[in-house]
């Protein structure tokens, strides 16, 4: 039983069918993340550790990520009975821990000449979409059939591996849900859209094939949209499944033997906010990412828009609950350590019985405990970042992917080192903190100098240019709250020099202490219309010995040190994040980047990229990639398009955004003189906040 008051509803157990949970959350499945390896048809050592440490953590039960009913469908296989042993190993690590498990099935099948092939209709939507904007096939009437046998033959099969209950992925714009939305299901047979019952057909027939051959007491989840939104013609709802006609097809999935119905949305256009909400908001107020506002009262009521998009889907969720006995799960930012009422106040009223999350459990699998225990403050946040979807790293968690793995063959916990070492940290941005964090919890003495009165390095800059929907500063207090109390002694506004390092002997030194600026090669680079990264970001920090991050953002929308017309050197995630920030306060932006198409928003999460990209072409931000960079001058910068066409690009300033240079020399000059000298971080290799944090890390587990 629930032992913190705080969160007793969501701490309490509940059931799904027979199947008791220990809590109402609910890990769900992830789209093919990290547990198998398609290439040596092998499970991976480290998703098992990554889903083994979520049951460890606490969590209520977990869904796996999906299974592949036959061949030519994406996902671990589950399509032939050789495959139960395989799956056994999965069940049985979760059952050692007391967490009962689900598996999940859809069908996607990306790798044949029609990539949506096997949906629902041959309807194709005439826009740029960021996915399922390809011509799909239509499944014959006999295709559909054999499709509910094969998925209640893989029930069967995830029956005898011993996992407690299935999902039905009939949610986003997957093929089991095509058939329930008119945009897609254009079929003229019995699973086409004359009726609600038909275009639930397909749905309610796999439910009564699976409870027929495992069983009526084999519990199944149905994870279903509850609206659709077209955010590519706001108002414009012809197509779109209402939450009128969802709620009667949660009464359909509830009389054909659903134990569980699990709730989001789905927008037609934009895949990425069907389960991560808050990304409608990630431009500041609620937009569509094609340039448009989004005004949910007038077009969605019932989304939630009181926390930028978090539980987005709470009330659309209680509409259909209203409508059933069984329970009723939800999604969407609903993390606890940010909104710490969200989902206690939802269950309370009655408007869910179970949260789903993935992300936070990504981020420390352990929140679960840490919240029984009453030790919120040391639950490790996530940052909202999606590096971990679909790329498989976890920005804050680096053990995520990697433990039991050759990088981190330990596991998840952090050993304690059998020698007690004098460690002292240059820096105190990401990789110094986290470094100084984990080689406190191996037990050495550690102690950190930063130039600085503050710590964090460049993420406060970063959490004013990426806006509040990316919870960097969240993470920024827990790891200065660790440091605290890891007993790290932090030395602000003192430079460790040769002079402190020989005076405090220390056995580890790691620098951290940043790269610096990448200069183009460009004659008139030194004109003073150019603008580098340095005296930019000197700039701001002035700002921020006065005001926070956000305050600071938002005073940049009326005064910037910057020009009308901007041109940015470099189309790298650092560039088009700026251009993003610019043109959000008025700037005419042009980006020009030597590189070829594909490094355009390098290092930026590829769903990300496309959202960031539409949005700030539809801005009217200027992208002119493959250039040869001739000149700058007084008028701008002269340049020599992909098409052989030479321009100059007028302009009142330009301003240098590409990665940072190493900058190994202070490391360097410690060799020979310190036993064991690591140089982590940008200062090492150019990255993203991703990278300093998994360097620090490791180095500090090996040490």
């Amino acid at each position: 039983m629930a032992s913190n008051t705080r969160f007793e509803k969501l701490l309490e157990p509940g059931y799904i069918g027979k199947v008791k949970t220990r809590n109402r959350m609910i890990k769900t499945a992830a789209y093919g993340w990290i547990l198998y390896d398609m290439a040596n048809d092998t499970l991976r050592t480290e998703g098992l550790a990554y889903y083994e440490s979520i049951a460890k953590g606490g969590i209520g039960l977990q869904i796996m990520e999906i299974s592949a009913i036959h061949p030519d469908t994406i996902g671990r296989p589950l399509y032939d009975d050789k495959y139960i042993s395989v799956e056994r190993q999965i069940t049985e690590r979760m059952h050692k821990h007391g967490c009962p498990a689900f598996v999940q099935f859809y069908d996607f099948r990306p790798l044949l000449p029609q990539p949506t092939t096997a949906a629902a209709s041959a309807f194709c939507y005439p826009a740029k979409l960021d996915m399922n904007n390809a011509l799909p096939k239509a499944l014959t009437t006999q295709e559909v059939q054999d499709e509910i046998d094969m998925v209640a033959s893989a029930a069967v099969r995830a029956r005898k591996a011993e996992y407690d209950g299935v999902e039905l992925n009939a949610g986003c714009s997957h093929m089991f849900a095509t058939f329930l939305s008119r945009f897609w299901n254009k079929r003229t047979d019995q699973y086409g859209p004359q009726s609600l019952e038909s275009r639930a057909r397909i749905v309610v027939e796999m439910i009564q094939e699976i409870k027929k051959r495992c069983g009526s007491d084999y519990p199944v989840s149905v994870l279903m949209n509850g609206f659709e939104v077209n955010v590519l013609e706001i108002g414009n709802n012809t197509d779109c499944s209402t939450i009128r006609e969802t709620t009667e097809f949660a009464i359909l999935f509830e009389k054909a033997g659903a134990d569980l119905l699990h709730v989001r949305s789905h927008s037609i256009g934009n895949h990425l906010t069907g389960f991560f909400p808050e990304k409608y908001f990630m431009f500041g107020s609620p937009d569509t990412g094609y340039g448009q506002p989004m005004d949910f009262k007038k077009f969605y009521p019932e989304f939630v828009t009181r926390y930028d998009g978090a539980g987005g889907f709470i009330n659309t969720a209680g509409i259909i609950k209203q409508a059933v006995s069984i329970p009723v799960m939800t999604v969407g930012s609903m993390d606890p350590r940010m909104h710490p009422e969200l989902a206690e106040t939802a269950i309370r009223q009655g408007m869910i019985d179970f949260t789903g999350m993935t992300r936070p459990l990504t981020a420390d699998p352990e929140l679960p405990n840490k919240l029984i225990a009453g030790r919120l403050d040391d639950v490790r946040p996530c940052t909202y970042c999606i590096t971990c979807f679909p790329q498989t790293r976890c920005r804050v968690n680096p053990a995520s992917t990697r433990a039991e793995g050759p990088e981190m063959p330990e596991g998840y916990d952090v050993q304690s080192s059998t020698t007690k070492k004098n460690v002292l940290v240059v820096g105190g941005g990401p990789a110094g903190m986290e470094a100084a964090r984990v080689a406190a919890l191996r037990g050495h003495q550690v102690t950190l100098y930063e130039k600085k009165n503050r710590l964090g390095g460049l993420m406060p800059l970063a959490a004013m240019v990426k806006g509040r929907h990316e919870k960097i500063m969240d993470y920024l207090n827990y790891l200065s709250n660790q440091l605290t109390k890891s007993g790290v002694k932090v030395k602000l506004g003192h430079e460790a020099d040769l002079s402190i390092i020989d005076k405090s002997k220390p056995d580890v030194v790691i620098v951290a202490t940043g790269g610096i600026d990448t200069i183009p090669d460009i004659h008139g680079i030194d004109n003073p219309k150019v603008i580098n990264s340095s005296s930019l970001h000197r700039t701001l920090e002035s700002g921020l010995k006065l005001v926070s991050p956000f305050t600071l953002g938002t005073l940049t929308n009326f005064y910037m040190p910057i020009g009308q017309k901007v041109v940015i050197i470099g189309g790298q995630i650092q560039g088009v994040q700026l251009a993003e920030f610019l043109v959000r306060r008025g700037r005419d932006v042009t980006i020009v980047d030597e590189g070829p198409e594909e490094s355009l928003a390098l290092n930026m999460p590829d769903f990300l990229k496309t959202r960031v990209i539409l949005y700030i072409q539809a801005h009217g931000v200027k992208i002119l990639m493959n250039v040869k960079y001739h000149e700058i001058t007084d008028k701008g910068l002269t340049i020599t398009t992909s098409y052989g066409v030479k321009k100059t690009l007028k302009t009142d300033n330009i301003v240098c955004a590409l990665p940072s240079s190493a900058d190994t020399g202070f490391a360097d000059s410690l060799k020979g003189k310190i036993a064991e000298v690591y140089a982590i971080g940008d200062c090492s290799k150019s990255g993203v906040i991703v990278d300093a944090i998994e360097a620090g890390n490791l180095t500090a587990r090996k040490m």
